[in-house]
């Protein structure tokens, strides 16, 4: 099989994570969402839980051009982003793999083996996916939960790539995961793939 990478960017609740994992097993090929804060954390010496913290999160100032070489000057935000940047490129450049989130679309766009993915659903459906997790919580909540943490990967996404989160022209592929449910998501971007 010739390589494969294959970037996922998702709306939270859309069942992006799911949809790349079980991608993974179909393809037989590495994935990458939480491992990335391991490899970042390894690559900077940094601890995972600031990692974690600052994970598909920006903080003000960005690093300005008097800055820009002397890494410890910039916000830890922006260290990190770069950091994981180049975790994601040696992936990528060692591998077929699925990567989800952190511009990862972006990051690779120069690369020929990249397939760029992204996936929506009707906010109904994603309430229904995270109510589990959100246990007594009104839906009005869970709503509010979800556009908030839309609403920050959206920030993220275009404070570091200046483009639009979510916009069709960005990517290869965009999908409801409501229309044909997460196995056949699976399914049509495998198929999308080996068509290409």
């Amino acid at each position: 099989m010739k390589k494969v990478i294959v970037t996922i960017g998702r709306e939270f609740g859309s069942g992006g994570r799911e949809i790349g994992l079980k991608l993974s097993e179909k393809l037989g090929i590495p994935f990458y969402d939480k491992e990335l804060i391991l490899h970042t954390a390894e690559k900077t010496n940094l601890e995972e839980s600031i990692i974690e913290k600052y994970d598909e999160q920006h903080s003000f100032p960005a690093f300005s051009s008097s800055n820009i070489f002397d890494i410890y000057q910039m916000p830890m935000s922006d260290r990190i982003y770069i950091a994981q940047a180049d975790v994601i490129r040696d992936i990528a450049a060692k591998e077929s793999c699925i990567i989800v989130g952190r511009c990862a679309d972006f990051i690779l766009d120069e690369n020929p083996d990249v397939f760029k993915v992204f996936i929506t659903a009707p906010m109904k459906d994603k309430v229904e996916r995270k109510r589990h997790i959100l246990e007594g919580k009104k839906d009005s909540e869970i709503e509010n939960h979800i556009a908030k943490i839309d609403k920050k990967r959206a920030k993220y996404y275009t404070y570091y790539t200046d483009r639009t989160w979510g916009k069709a022209s960005t990517y290869n592929l965009c999908i409801d995961s409501s229309i044909l449910g997460i196995d056949g998501t699976v399914e049509l971007i495998a198929k999308a793939i080996e068509m290409r």
